[in-house]
């Protein structure tokens, strides 16, 4: 074997290497991004779930109008006007710090510190759009979230308080 054929193998085997380290990289890309994908589902479905499960342990209520922005208001609580205790009286908000919080009504701030999903960039709790009269105890909950390579997931859940989700 010759000089000359050794230093051109090993510069085929360099641009080989070169191109393989670009595929790899790619492939690692990849799978850094799916797996913000699906921490993000995760966080989003864990709190829906959390909501669902506190909506369908209330007794079945008229609601009439939508909460202040970024809360649920009093929907998830026993009564809209007295609670007897704090876990009768559970709200949740999103604070400043991109957290969905459970709280209580009477934490106006959204302080608590029960956090339920992080990275959440928006939240809305509303009624359904053109709700009718039997349709006064569904929740429409909305969650947006934010991973940390810009990527955003939306997830939306009906909720019948007091009838289990739809």
């Amino acid at each position: 074997m010759t000089l000359i054929e050794l230093v051109l193998a090993m510069a085929v085997s360099a641009i080989l290497m070169a191109a393989l380290n670009d595929v790899v990289k790619l492939g690692l890309d990849a799978q850094t991004v799916g797996r913000g994908n699906n921490e993000l589902a995760y966080h989003g479905s864990f709190a829906l779930e959390k909501i669902s499960d506190k909506g369908r342990s209330l007794a079945p209520k008229n609601l009439t109008t939508s909460p202040v922005a970024n809360t649920t208001g009093f929907w998830f609580s026993v009564s809209d006007t007295i609670c007897s205790s704090t876990t009768s009286c559970v709200m949740y908000c999103l604070n400043a710090s991109n957290q969905l919080i459970e709280s209580v009504t009477s934490d106006t701030g959204c302080t608590g510190t029960n956090v339920i999903a992080r990275n959440v960039s928006s939240f809305s709790a509303s009624l359904p759009d053109n709700a009718g009269a039997i349709d006064k105890s569904i929740v429409k909950i909305s969650l947006s979230l934010t991973g940390a390579n810009n990527n955003t997931l939306d997830i939306t859940s009906n909720i019948r308080l007091g009838g289990g989700a739809l």
